[in-house]
């Protein structure tokens, strides 16, 4: 879902936490997040026996961005509790669009299975520096299986730094779909060079397929119902240096 690029000097409130869509990093700045969502999802079947599990079990994503020219970033990314690696890219050939590429493989389980390639285009608009939108439809494989899925998101200035968001990423093609769109509310502060957001939603993983893709029990699952009561708690720290 993370993947945290945009044009640069565009307005910051297109950043979203799952989606990839973002601020390009300055020249001669590295950026660095630190994302993470919580395995067990509150008021999931079985949540209370350890609600404390709902808040500290680990499930953290890195990833360091660096802009290369004018038009293109690069960047690496670690899950650390999956042994998920990847390598991704953005492309920004006009204002209001960036091409995102990225590829991600398992390194417990190496293998064209496990290796998959994500490529999302998205189209970003901003309205009186308060208001921002993004549609992106994104392609996912792994050469056995095929997602098609589109990415929307909205955000609001509240004050002059906080942003309330939503995003969602219902999946238009692809077998192992659960039916359950995944998504997010958010909530944004911007402080100098960093940047805190608040998750409310029903996706574990951050990036595809995970968070198209339903594994595991109810209350441990990528995508869960949020018309039941069950939701899932994360947070993305950004920071430049």
């Amino acid at each position: 879902m993370t993947l945290l690029f945009l044009l640069v000097a565009v307005f910051p409130g297109q950043r979203f936490a799952n989606l990839p869509t973002g601020v390009m990093p300055e020249p001669a700045v590295w950026q660095f997040t630190v994302g993470h969502r919580f395995y067990p999802a509150v008021f999931a079947p079985d949540w209370q026996r350890d609600p404390l599990r709902a808040f500290t079990s680990p499930n953290v994503r890195i990833a360091l961005d660096k802009l290369i020219g004018d038009r293109w970033a690069a960047g690496i990314t670690d899950d650390i509790s999956t042994r998920e690696l990847g390598l991704r890219a953005a492309w920004a050939p006009l204002g209001w669009l960036t091409a995102y590429p990225e590829v991600t493989t398992y390194v417990i389980a190496l293998g064209a299975e496990s290796t998959w390639l994500n490529l999302g285009i998205c189209v970003h608009h901003t309205i009186a520096g308060k208001y921002a939108g993004a549609v992106q439809p994104r392609y996912t494989t792994n050469l056995s299986e095929h997602f098609v899925s589109l990415g929307l998101g909205v955000k609001a200035a509240v004050l002059p730094t906080w942003w309330l968001g939503f995003e969602a990423e219902p999946v238009i093609l692809g077998d192992s779909t659960t039916g359950r769109v995944p998504m997010n509310l958010t909530i944004e502060k911007e402080q100098g060079w960093h940047n805190f957001i608040i998750t409310i939603g029903n996706v574990r993983g951050q990036t595809a397929p995970a968070m198209l893709r339903n594994q595991g029990q109810t209350g441990y699952s990528d995508i869960l119902d949020v018309t039941k009561g069950y939701f899932r708690v994360g947070f993305n720290i950004l920071r430049k240096f």
